[in-house]
């Protein structure tokens, strides 16, 4: 009884977010974690975590930045929340948080997530910083 309980509850965990790793970057991955479901009426938040090589790190400065595709039928919601560690830099035990939303009059349905995510990150040891445009797609359920 009790295994059958902690599939069952491991099976809804598994399957209550999108979840999806992108390696474009040959020095820092990403990986975005978003509802495989949300309601118009409700705002819900976007994660994103990132894990850089060592000795790069994600900068803080200039902020992260998210931008959806114009015809996207989601939008962001306020600023992007996140935690810093003792240099300022992103402290990434933790993740970014994006909120958002349904567009006004959007239909139930599945609808893509499409955008760009633009962050900064530095070499330690090189003394080198780059930006990058890293393009994400999810896939989001709009329910009633």
């Amino acid at each position: 009884m009790k295994l059958t309980l902690l599939l069952f509850i491991f099976f809804v965990l598994s399957t209550a977010a999108e979840k999806k790793i992108f390696t474009t970057n040959d020095h820092v991955k990403v990986q975005m974690q978003a509802p495989s479901k949300i309601s118009p009426a409700k705002v819900s938040d976007i994660k994103i975590f990132f894990t850089p090589n060592d000795g790069i790190h994600i900068n803080t400065e200039p902020m992260f930045e998210l931008k959806l595709d114009k015809d996207s039928h989601f939008e962001i919601s306020g600023e992007p929340r996140y935690g810093k560690n003792e240099k300022g830099y992103l402290d990434i035990t933790k993740p970014i948080e994006f909120s958002i939303k349904t567009k006004n009059g959007i239909q139930p349905g599945t609808y893509p997530f499409k955008g760009n995510l633009f962050y900064f990150y530095c070499s330690d040891t090189e003394g080198w910083c780059n930006r990058f445009k890293q393009p994400v797609e999810l896939t989001i359920t709009v329910i009633r």
